[in-house]
């Protein structure tokens, strides 16, 4: 590999930054401040963007962020199933044993966030990844799993985070209860050209080189090439320290970003 020929410590676009690592810039801190406040107070939000452009990393942002002793985390990722195997993964996520019947097992687990409230004082904060696989069965049943207080008093957090198509499924009119309860919205999007430099200093100073290593054309075709979506840019940047250590290159240049985007569609 070509971490000794450039010396670094370890690969700078493979594996997870721990959050104090994390790459900060303005829009990612705006979308942190929006999901703390859904914690907060106890709302609704939605999170969608391409793939790779980042949903992952907010999501362990927050994770991290918040203290166990005053929130507690449910993440569900499994979105392709019914309504009632959506309740018995948030009853299994709470240390409940559901019930045959849907309408219990969500009574359980609505005795059990409010419990987890009133005696322990924790918010409950339900996360369901990839939550465009979810079926608009499954998403009608979220105003009633979010609202069960006659009085309105808000016991859950829930945030829906998922690919952009997302959106265009809670236009559905049998969804509009869900949608008009939806208090935070946020769209990732790519980064700008000087944003995706930034973040391409930030991941080869994470892994120990704190001298410039890609020319400006390299990183104008990195900017190019990937539009600015983090996943995107780590594996063509990957590649393309690769394709210019192979060739002896002190630098990354224009042309070995645009070798590794070969390589990478072949």
């Amino acid at each position: 590999m070509y971490t000794a020929v450039f010396s670094f410590h370890h690969l700078p676009f493979a594996g997870a930054l721990s959050s104090a690592q994390l790459f900060s810039c303005p829009a990612l801190d705006e979308l942190h401040s929006r999901l703390s406040y859904l914690v907060q107070h106890r709302a609704i939000g939605l999170l969608t963007g391409e793939p790779g452009s980042g949903k992952s990393t907010a999501l362990r942002r927050l994770r991290d962020a918040v203290h166990p002793e005053q929130v507690r985390i449910l993440y569900l990722h499994d979105t392709v199933v019914s309504p009632r195997d959506f309740c018995c993964q948030i009853a299994f996520e709470l240390g409940l044993e559901p019930s045959w019947s849907r309408a219990q097992t969500l009574r359980a687990i609505h005795q059990e966030i409010r419990r987890l409230d009133v005696e322990r004082r924790l918010t409950v904060l339900l996360v369901v990844d990839e939550a465009q696989g979810l079926r608009p069965d499954v998403l009608a049943l979220l105003p009633v799993l979010t609202s069960f207080e006659w009085d309105g008093t808000g016991r859950l957090a829930l945030l829906l985070a998922g690919q952009t198509g997302l959106r265009q499924k809670l236009r559905m009119a049998h969804l509009e209860p869900l949608a008009q309860r939806i208090t935070v919205h946020y769209c990732l999007r790519g980064f700008d050209r000087e944003t995706t430099a930034s973040y391409l200093v930030h991941r080869l100073e994470q892994a120990g080189v704190n001298r410039p290593l890609l020319t400006e054309t390299a990183i104008e075709a990195l900017f190019t090439a990937s539009q600015g979506i983090m996943r995107r840019i780590d594996t063509l940047a990957h590649h393309a320290l690769a394709v210019a250590a192979t060739q002896g290159a002190k630098l990354v240049e224009a042309e070995h970003v645009v070798h590794a985007a070969e390589e990478i569609r072949t």
